[in-house]
């Protein structure tokens, strides 16, 4: 034991986060003997490790004893040296690298070195050498630069003993583990990095670097430590940040997709389900679908993605309400999951009152520029300068800067990154998708983790596309990177004569196995402009035999290459020209010129808006005034407009599009009676600077067609250029088929015989995919055929045999239920099978309302779809539980369906416990426990309530201003005070709808009830007249305090119906009479409906498994 001072800085703010996470690591050791059982990963290491640093650092320079220091710190000083000597480059220099992480004197080393066995010795942790530097590197199981080593070896006779790692009793299974998780990934070679890997035990300490590696150089990779490895792809719906148009996207990759094929996904969000395609874009010869950004119009918790056509579920976490922040790369990647962030600048969005401060100086981080989220109101997007950061947290309003509340540290000495030095040429990318660049790719490395220089190397291969592997380009080269850090270019311009051509997989390698890896195309001094024929020369626009000429013009500057053809041009019916660069020394690279073509979507009654860029012809009753008309026609568009012409063309009415992103172009369309016309988009060519004119539609009286039949095996129709829409009316799950329409066009032979088509006739457009929406439009057509869906699945044959009338009972498949209610809610079922498939979902309840979830009803609709379908009256026991993510109120109810069923088996309900609170709150887990629902006193409707509605609207929004200034900005568990008070508080804003459906028969209806609970059980009475109670001095018999009462109806209806469920009370007569407006009820307020049947649901097992 050292006898100076440990501490010499008692105000230093990082005291209690190095007390605390000192405890907790010394009881998460003392059970170990081998540090990777700590469970500890490599992100949050570093984040240990950087206020580790900073803490000594600060505490040495107020004098403090680094020996004493250290002896009263063992946990901490023992994790940071084995995080170190997991990233070690050399052994001779361990502890001054060491001292170099921490920042602290490099004299220090031997003071540590010196101290290394009697830490181990502290904590628990085995020694298992005599050296202190083997002793250590053996607790990181293999450190991550032999990671590559240990794969390799893995490819032949596996041998641990010739790789030179020191080894312990815990090193046999730790190989294993690796073999499961490099087997796992053979197994699964296109997928693994997707797939559930949860049953894999390999430590996350060295998951970390397998990972990683494998990712990059899969099993079987020859020469591994210097190769370039596979090009990746982004296989996961992720969220972005769209800096550019200020908006929140979730992102749908790319996936591998047959020509005319199509992605089906449904993305849920809070329980609304929507349906999204995605497939080739038109000319596009990729063998993968485009992706495809979804703006999140509102801060949401998570979302659930799944991909139908290859059968994969992802859930996508957004807020979480104990951090509400996002944070967000330069490149706007997400990183809000990081414990330690690698970047000098961040974009960070966060709730507009909060503030973003490090915690090592307790003060603002330093912001260039701020801008409002669409869509999100109250929420602010921070660009920050976090270059001499150490740390990021989110304080709010009450909180105070700790470092044990939640906190990201920041260290941007850990990245390499990759720099482009001047734009990419405009319109040209390689046949792999890649843009192309004139000049050299640029890598900017950070002060080096050692302190010292260092050698870090470079190699290149082709890119030939992702999942594969192309040639070395070059052998590997060393780059000496000073300690300062420094900036390289990858591809030299004077190490050639001839030109760079090609499109390379770049890898810079780290003495720590680092690898950094960036696709780049480059034709070094290529200069190129596109041009267009006629007015118009920023963007291709519908002329003669298709769409206007345009030109690209390509031309050598310092270095020669040669360009084939030498006259590139796109066809009136083409989308893109390919041409080819090629030099003296036989280097080509294929290119595809893509230049930008008109796209608007113009607004129509009981059609899906859709990207088009032909003129259309429509009536001027067919336009719909509700929506925008949408024009992308290239950036930086002069004054544009819309206008509707008359025949004569004189305007009639001139609208201005406005833009938020000067990318699309938007403007309401007014009404109009025009018999005859056309509307015209106007704007002022950003290149010509001329006035430009584009035709649009064509204002007509007359229909597009008049007749259309189905005769046999074809569609006859009575007009031309014209596409359309056919669904399956028996199949509703079977996608819609796209099809060109002549006069007389023969029916795709899976269509013939297959019940009733339901089709929808539209313009065609020859120069777009218009991708069919999931359910008939309003607008579409049945057309009567015999038959029904011949489905592989008997159960899907058997459903289309019912909705086709060939058979009278509905399946009850739970495969089916999904599809049921789709069928109910997006293709407006069938009134006479309506009771039928409700029957069939009432034959299965807990199958129905996991399915619900996953459907299309929206969210606002599916409480009262539970309660007008008699689900409500019914168990909820067997579930998958994914509904959580989907639809936390019917996640919810599952898992407490879950409890019955655990308890009479004698089996832990904890677990399931636990994923209540996380799913729900703490508040529904107390409901469990004590039978009363806490929530009921506080998220209630009483006397002040009502006398706030009397006020003027001013005074309301003042006095709710205070009151939920806060409430709403950050999402929370349902069951959370705030947001119970929320979803009561629903009625107060919808007090004029509830009034007119709150009759004196509901409410005779509910006090019947309420007498029924009394009679079934009294402390669910007590719990029921909580709400009732709360409304004394309010003259409830008033028709226009009605609508208070509406809190106590929810809350006396849920607790009936659960009670019934549950075998504690007879059927509630009046409640099912009152099925209807109850069902009305939950549409008006669903917040409030859902959370109390949840509740409803945790006080009726607590009554029925006491002591739970």
């Amino acid at each position: 034991m050292s006898g100076g001072q440990p501490i010499a800085d008692l105000q230093d703010s990082l005291l209690g986060w190095a007390s605390q996470t000192e405890l907790q690591l010394s009881q998460t050791l003392a059970d170990i003997d081998f540090f990777p059982h700590s469970g500890l990963g490599r992100d949050e290491l570093q984040r240990i490790e950087r206020f580790f640093g900073t803490f000594v650092r600060r505490q040495l320079s107020a004098g403090a004893d680094f020996a004493a220091l250290i002896d009263v710190m063992p946990a901490l000083t023992s994790a940071t040296l084995i995080k170190r000597a997991s990233r070690m480059v050399e052994k001779e220099q361990f502890f001054t690298e060491y001292c170099a992480g921490l920042e602290i004197d490099a004299s220090l080393a031997s003071v540590v070195a010196g101290k290394v066995f009697e830490l181990l010795e502290k904590t628990g942790l085995y020694v298992g050498s005599e050296d202190p530097v083997l002793a250590l590197e053996l607790h990181t199981g293999v450190t991550s630069a032999k990671i590559p080593d240990v794969l390799e070896a893995m490819d032949g006779d596996f041998d641990p003993a010739e790789l030179g790692i020191p080894l312990s009793p815990f090193h046999e299974q730790l190989f294993a583990d690796i073999a499961e998780v490099r087997a796992f990934s053979l197994e699964h070679p296109n997928s693994w990095l997707d797939r559930d890997r949860s049953h894999l035990a390999l430590a996350p300490l060295v998951s970390d670097s397998v990972v990683e590696e494998l990712k990059e150089r899969p099993a079987g990779t020859e020469n591994r430590r210097t190769a370039v490895g596979v090009a990746t792809r982004e296989l996961r719906p992720r969220i972005i940040l769209d800096a550019n148009r200020r908006k929140v996207c979730l992102r749908l990759p790319e996936q591998r997709v047959a020509e005319d094929h199509e992605i089906v996904w449904r993305v849920s969000m809070e329980g609304t389900t929507r349906i999204y395609r995605t497939g080739r874009p038109w000319g596009d010869t990729s063998p993968f679908s485009e992706a495809l950004d979804i703006t999140l119009d509102r801060p949401i918790r998570e979302l659930t993605v799944v991909d139908s056509t290859n059968n994969i579920t992802w859930n996508v976490p957004v807020i979480d309400s104990e951090d509400p922040v996002l944070v967000f790369s330069p490149k706007g990647h997400d990183m809000s999951s990081k414990m330690t962030l690698h970047y000098a600048s961040l974009s960070v969005i966060a709730p507009e009152d909060a503030t973003l401060v490090d915690v090592v100086t307790s003060k603002p981080l330093p912001e260039v520029e701020q801008f409002a989220i669409e869509g999100w109101d109250a929420w602010i997007c921070h660009i920050l300068d976090t270059t001499a950061a150490d740390s990021i947290q989110l304080v709010r309003p009450g909180q105070q800067i700790s470092p044990v509340r939640p906190v990201r540290a920041i260290s941007p000495r850990q990245r390499v990154t990759f720099r482009d030095p001047a734009p990419a040429i405009d319109n040209i990318r390689t046949t792999s998708g890649l843009k192309v660049h004139s000049v050299s790719l640029i890598a900017d490395f950070p002060p080096t983790l050692s302190g010292a220089d260092e050698t870090w190397y470079l190699s290149i291969s082709s890119f030939v596309g992702a999942g594969a592997s192309g040639e070395e380009v070059s052998q590997e080269e060393p780059l000496e990177v000073p300690a300062e850090g420094g900036s390289f270019e990858i591809f030299d311009p004077e190490a050639y004569d001839d030109p760079w051509v090609g499109e390379y997989l770049v890898r810079i390698r780290g003495p720590r196995n680092e690898s950094f890896r960036h696709e780049f195309a480059i034709v070094e001094g290529m200069a190129a402009s596109t041009d267009f024929a006629g007015l118009v020369r920023s963007v291709r626009i519908p002329a003669a035999g298709g769409l206007s000429e345009a030109v690209l013009l390509v031309k050598p500057t310092f270095k020669e290459s040669d360009v084939t053809p030498a006259e590139i041009s796109v066809a009136p019916d083409a989308a893109e020209a390919t041409f080819a660069i090629t030099t003296e020394v036989g280097d080509q690279l294929p290119l595809r010129f893509t230049p930008p073509r008109l796209q608007f979507e113009l607004p129509l009654v009981g059609k899906p808006a859709v990207w088009r860029t032909a003129r259309i012809s429509c009536r001027a009753s067919d336009i719909d005034p509700a929506r925008p008309i949408r024009i992308r026609a290239g950036q930086g568009l002069g004054r544009p407009q819309v206008s509707l012409r008359n025949q004569h063309g004189a305007p009639v009415r001139t609208v201005k599009l406005t833009t938020e992103d000067d990318y699309t172009y938007e403007a309401l369309l007014p009404a109009t009676t025009m018999m005859g016309g056309r509307l015209e988009l106007e704007w002022t060519d950003p290149r010509s600077k001329k006035r430009a004119s584009v035709n649009l539609a064509d204002i007509t009286s007359q229909p597009a067609f008049t007749s259309l039949e189905l005769a046999e095996d074809r569609l006859l129709i009575d007009g031309d250029g014209l596409a359309a829409w056919i669904w399956l009316a028996a199949a509703p799950w079977v996608p819609a088929r796209s099809l060109a329409l002549t006069r007389d066009t023969a029916l795709p032979a899976d269509l013939v015989g297959a019940g009733d088509l339901i089709v929808d006739v539209h313009s065609d457009d020859p120069f777009n995919i218009l991708r069919a929406p999931y359910a008939p439009t309003e607008a579409a057509i049945r057309l009567p055929q015999a038959g029904c869906y011949q489905d592989p699945e008997p159960a899907f044959a058997q459903l289309s045999a019912f909705l086709a009338g060939e058979e009278d009972t509905a399946p009850n498949d739970p495969r089916l239920m999904p599809v049921l209610w789709d069928y109910l809610a997006s293709w407006k079922g069938e009134l006479g099978d309506r009771e039928a498939v409700l029957t069939a979902l009432r034959s299965n309840p807990s199958a129905a309302l996991d399915a619900l979830s996953s459907s299309l009803v929206p969210a606002e609709l599916q409480p009262g779809r539970i309660i007008s379908s008699g689900l409500i009256l019914g168990p909820f026991s067997a579930a998958d539980g994914s509904s959580k993510h989907r639809s936390p109120w019917i996640g919810a109810l599952e898992l407490l369906g879950q409890l019955p069923g655990l308890i009479e088996g004698e089996q832990p309900v904890r677990p399931v416990v636990k994923e209540l609170e996380a799913l729900a709150g703490k508040r529904l887990v107390e409901a469990l426990s004590t039978g009363r629902d806490n929530t009921l006193d506080t998220a209630c409707i009483d006397r002040s309530t009502v006398q706030l509605a009397m006020m003027d609207e001013a005074q309301q929004q003042a006095l709710l201003g205070v009151l939920f200034a806060q409430g709403d900005m950050v999402p929370g568990a349902i069951m959370d005070d705030t947001s119970r008070l929320l979803a009561v508080m629903e009625t107060f804003h919808k007090r004029a709808e509830l009034t007119s459906l709150i009759d004196e028969e509901l409410i005779q209806a509910a006090v019947s009830t309420l007498r029924a609970l009394k009679g079934a059980n009294k402390a669910v009475y007590a719990s029921a007249r909580v709400r009732f109670d709360k409304l004394d001095g309010v003259d409830t018999n008033a028709r226009e305090n009605h609508w208070a009462l509406v809190p106590v109806v929810s809350m006396v209806f849920a607790l009936a119906a659960r009670m019934h469920a549950h075998g504690l009370m007879g059927k509630p007569k009046l409640l099912l009479k009152a099925a209807g407006e109850w069902a009305e009820l939950a549409e008006i307020v669903p917040d409030l409906v859902t959370a109390d049947l949840v509740a409803a649901e945790a006080m009726v097992l607590a009554v029925k498994y006491p002591g739970m």
